[in-house]
Formats: structure tokens, C-alpha cells, sequence
């Protein structure tokens, strides 16, 4: 394991040159059906805007190094929401007078731009830009030697979402350099108000669980699965994101909640998540061996 303190930095420079963690008593942690599912669909969601999040990272990266022959024709970039629907990517020349490439993503109709056209830096490619500098800044002064990544596995990523009018989320992901796996763990996010200021740190897992996609004989497995202890009750965004960027065809995973005593299903065709007791199951694969 590796101090992605200096992956940070790394990202940091990039970006220049190109909880307290919520705790709860969670065996007091009493919930409707009702809240389960709605809180399930909330996280649905935020996993799946880290998940475009991150697509459009690499596509944009891939992009531009594509186009320019790596990384010595530009300065920094930046990704952000301008509303909603809508996904943009912003690369800059050296001296951060031009912007030299852009890219987006309409989430309604799955259009995408790439533009190459020069053109002069605005007054919100600066603000964004230094926004996202400072935030970058301010996580690893704060929380830098907090957080862990399996180097053996991949770098981690680093992905800015738009929470609510005063909340930006970034999250810590790990990535993988493997074939047919799904990283799960060795994550984390950090809340920030419009001013870049952090306000909450999360760390999602205590370790690296990477589930292989095929088994050893080359044949592809159907689910993943994996447990949460009682202080991380549901699947996570993190949970779904790298799940949706790694599952190839596997179509569902599941997490084990045993702080609601109860395992949790996402499914990757429809993007949602549902859930069934533990003792609703036990009966199932009982009545399955009967």
C-alpha cells in the first residue's frame, strides 16, 4: 500500500502544469423499507454521476494526448458541471492564454463534442481551473496521510461531482492496471463548500477487495459480491461507479449490509439497486435445496 499523498501531488501538479468521517450508532440504525429503497436510489444516482465523471476523464485525457501527441502541448485541464445534463472538459496551452481542446457530453441525448478549435481562456475556465487547484491543495494538506492506494493494482483517480448549490464532492478511487477485475475499496471523498473550503471526509472501506470478472479456468462469472461492516450500511457510489467502469459483462453485484441485515443488489442494465432480507433469502435458498 502506498500514501496517495503523492498521487496527490502528482494531480496537483498536473493541474498546474497541463470525516471527519461520519460515524453513527449504527446498531441503533433502525429503517423503513421505504427509506432503504429511496436512500439506495439516491446513491444510484451520485454512483452514476462519478461514473460519467470518470468516463469522461479518460475519454477527454485520451483525447487530447491522442491529438497532441502526450502531454507536452498542454498546461492543465479541468471537468465540470455546468448544470445537470452536462459534462464538460477544458484543456489549456502551456501559458494558460488558450483553451486547446474541449470536450463534452450531453447526458439526455449521449452526444458528445470534441472541439479543437483554439481559443482564449474566459473568465470561467479561470475559476473553475483554480478552483479545482485549490481543492486539490486543500485535500492534501488536510487529509494527504490519511489515505491509502494498491500501487500493484493502480493509481488512484480523481473525480469532482456536483452534490447540491453548496456542496463539491471529490472522490478517491482506486484504479486498476489488471484485466478482468473490479477494484473495490481504497476509497474516499471529501466535501467542499463553493469557496473550496473542505468540510467532511469519508473513507468508504478499510482495504482493497478486487473481485476477478472471470474465474480460473477463463470462464466469465455472472455476480460480485462483498460485505459491509455495520458503520457503512449500504452500497456506495464508489461501489457503483467502479463497478460500472470495470463489470465487462457481468450484470450484478452484491453487498452484504449487516448493519441492516440485508443484502443489496445493483444491477448494471438499469442502474439501480434493490435489496431482500437476509432471512428472506435463507428461506429462498433453503426452499432452492429442498
Amino acid at each position: 500500500m502506498k500514501k496517495i499523498k503523492t498521487a496527490l501531488i502528482v494531480a496537483i501538479i498536473m493541474l498546474g502544469t497541463n470525516c471527519m468521517a461520519q460515524k453513527k450508532d449504527n446498531h441503533k440504525l433502525r429503517y423503513t423499507p421505504k427509506q432503504i429503497q429511496t436512500t439506495l436510489d439516491s446513491i444510484c444516482k451520485e454512483g452514476f454521476d462519478l461514473y460519467v465523471a470518470e468516463v469522461v476523464n479518460w475519454v477527454s485525457t485520451d483525447s487530447a494526448l491522442a491529438h497532441y501527441d502526450g502531454n507536452e502541448s498542454y498546461g492543465g485541464s479541468y471537468i465540470w458541471q455546468p448544470n445537470e445534463n452536462t459534462w464538460n472538459a477544458v484543456f489549456f496551452d502551456k501559458n494558460k492564454d488558450n483553451c486547446i481542446f474541449e470536450y463534452s457530453l450531453d447526458l439526455r441525448t449521449g452526444e458528445e463534442n470534441f472541439n479543437y478549435t483554439p481559443r482564449p481562456v474566459t473568465d470561467t475556465d479561470t475559476k473553475q481551473f483554480t478552483l479545482k487547484k485549490k481543492m486539490m491543495l486543500n485535500a492534501l494538506e488536510k487529509y494527504g496521510d490519511s489515505l491509502t492506494y494498491d500501487s500493484n493494482c493502480g493509481n488512484p483517480n480523481f473525480d469532482f461531482i456536483r452534490i447540491d448549490n453548496n456542496t463539491i464532492r471529490l472522490y478517491i478511487i482506486q484504479g486498476t492496471i489488471h484485466p478482468n477485475i473490479i477494484p473495490f475499496g481504497n476509497d474516499y471523498s471529501i466535501d467542499f463548500d463553493n469557496e473550496g473550503n473542505p468540510k467532511q471526509f469519508r473513507k468508504y472501506h478499510q482495504s482493497l477487495i478486487a473481485i476477478p470478472t472471470v474465474n480460473e479456468d477463463g470462464e466469465k462469472i455472472r455476480t460480485t459480491y462483498h460485505s459491509h461492516l455495520k458503520d457503512n450500511p449500504f452500497i456506495t457510489p464508489t461501489d457503483i461507479c467502479n463497478f460500472l467502469l470495470y463489470h465487462g459483462d457481468m450484470e450484478q453485484t452484491w453487498v452484504l449490509s449487516t448493519a441492516l441485515d440485508c443484502y443489496i443488489i445493483y444491477d448494471a442494465k438499469t442502474k439501480s439497486a434493490s435489496f431482500i432480507t437476509r432471512k428472506a433469502m435463507n428461506k429462498i435458498m433453503k426452499k432452492m435445496k429442498d
